[in-house]
């Protein structure tokens, strides 16, 4: 069944079409939101949080994206908030992580999931470039969603794409 025949069977008062929705993102939004959190119980607070607001928030859902881009994008903006929060906390600290970390095969999720130490590479970028590498690997969203996500051109997504994984090659060398 497609996403928004689930939504229209959501707003219809069957609640169990949500749960399908939530069964089908949750782990590459778990994924994504890991990255972007170095505490799991935190992304995993992020993701149900996402879900909720989408759960409340589905009669705003217009259909102009693709409901996983929509629920990527409550997450980012709850991920912005607590990385804001953090910063005020404490500094990133960083674990090396081999070179091989960055060659995983971006299509296979187990190899993504496997290199969890290059989650702390990730969190040392700049806000745009960490979700912009999050949303292509561990999300494996195209360049047009991830920049329908972010605001931003499709060519602005590729071009931190680009600089960021430079940074973080340079910075595993």
């Amino acid at each position: 069944m497609d996403d928004l025949r689930l939504i229209r069977g959501t707003l219809r008062g069957r609640c169990e079409d949500f749960g399908v929705l939530v069964d089908r993102y949750q782990g590459a939004l778990y994924a994504f939101v890991r990255s972007q959190l170095r505490d799991p119980a935190a992304a995993e607070d992020v993701v149900q949080v996402a879900f909720l607001r989408a759960f409340s928030g589905l009669r705003a859902f217009r259909g102009d994206a693709s409901f996983k881009t929509w629920i990527h994008q409550i997450a980012i903006n709850e991920c912005r908030a607590r990385y804001r929060d953090e910063q005020r906390r404490s500094e990133i600290a960083i674990e090396d992580v081999g070179e091989a970390a960055l060659c995983a095969d971006q299509h296979d999720p187990v190899d993504r999931v496997e290199h969890a130490g290059l989650h702390r590479w990730i969190g040392r970028l700049p806000p745009r470039q960490r979700s912009v590498v999050s949303l292509r690997v561990f999300s494996d969203l195209p360049f047009g969603e991830i920049a329908r996500i972010e605001g931003i051109s499709e060519n602005a997504a590729k071009v931190s794409y680009h600089h960021a994984v430079k940074k973080l090659r340079g910075w595993m060398s």
